[in-house]
């Protein structure tokens, strides 16, 4: 199994060892692989004095091993996964899965030792963004809770594993449609990179709970009734106690473990949800505003504008306009 070591931090200093170590090419803000390890790009840029932003897209041809070994302490990274495949993200010799149905947001501190294994075939999409300790406690000084929650002055050990919001998967995805070629690249990375930060902000300062390393039988089961509802878009809202029947709990319990787990009610993750489809069907062109409500069962036109509106603060046709 092939082995790759990073070391970076929130400067910029690292760029050159890992261009060496994924053997890629530097060019600009990117480094460029195509070989027998990997195809694809790191894209990196510095986002303000003290946090540093990476973006790995990136096809692996071969099972290979990533360690994450850092000197410089005073970091922390919080990382969004997107990946065709489960990796394997390995604390202390105990592994647990990141992926589609699994954990896709960490927040660790840089003296913590990762090892993450990559399997053949697996197409990986992450937006790291680095913080310096101090410019994070900046950032934060004015929300208390989060601070505890991110910076444990005692432990001076930072890891948590989460699920991100669904805002922040509609961030990257429609960050995803942008060429690398634009000439605004930069600016929307940037413009993403911070939307990331505010939704993790809020998403941290709301939770209820904080999920242990080891993901649970419960968690797997929210989990999985997230992507049915995605997979139910199209259709109704379910209801919450068909969707408790599904994973054997009460209606009760799923509501409260949901709403801890997601942030929202299993209603508005569901609606927030079919409207991000509406726009994404808007996007093709194929389709008239008319016939997007009937393909996602809305009562009718108006009321697909409506939601539509409070969610983008622009009306449906006006949106599909601008394409």
């Amino acid at each position: 199994m092939k082995t790759v070591t990073y070391n970076y931090n929130s400067s910029l200093n690292w760029v050159d060892v890992l261009a060496e170590a994924t053997g890629g090419c530097l060019e600009g803000n990117f480094i460029k692989g195509d070989n027998e390890m990997f195809k694809g790009t790191h894209f990196f840029l510095p986002i303000e004095d003290g946090i540093t932003a990476m973006l790995i897209d990136t096809t692996y041809k071969e099972e290979v091993l990533l360690k994450y070994r850092n000197e410089n302490n005073n970091f922390i990274g919080f990382h969004f996964y997107l990946t065709n495949l489960d990796i394997d993200f390995i604390l202390d010799d105990e592994v647990t899965l990141l992926g589609k149905l699994n954990y896709n947001l960490s927040i660790v501190d840089c003296t913590i030792d990762l090892d993450y294994i990559v399997k053949k075939g697996t197409r990986l999409f992450v937006i790291c963004i680095l913080f310096d300790k101090e410019a994070l406690k900046k950032y934060f000084s004015k929300i208390t809770p989060i601070a505890d929650i991110i910076l444990d002055a005692q432990k001076n050990t930072v890891i948590r594993l989460d699920r991100m919001g669904t805002e922040s998967l509609i961030l990257i995805n429609d960050f995803r449609k942008i060429s690398s070629d634009s000439s605004l690249y930069k600016v929307y990375f940037k413009g993403l990179v911070y939307g990331l930060i505010g939704n993790c902000l809020e998403q941290l300062n709301n939770k209820k709970i904080i999920i242990d390393k080891t993901i649970t039988a419960d968690i797997k089961n929210i989990i999985a009734s997230k992507t049915m509802l995605q997979n139910s878009i199209e259709g109704p809202f379910p209801g919450v106690n068909f969707l408790a029947e599904q994973v054997a709990m009460s209606p009760s319990k799923y509501k409260i473990l949901f709403a801890k787990i997601s942030g929202v009610n299993p209603g508005t993750y569901f609606y927030n949800n079919k409207l991000n489809r509406a726009k994404e069907l808007l996007e093709t062109g194929k389709f008239t505003v008319n016939e997007v409500a009937h393909k996602l069962n809305y009562a009718n036109v108006s009321y697909l504008a409506k939601r539509f509106n409070e969610m983008y603060g622009i009306y449906p046709k006006e949106y599909q306009n601008l394409f």
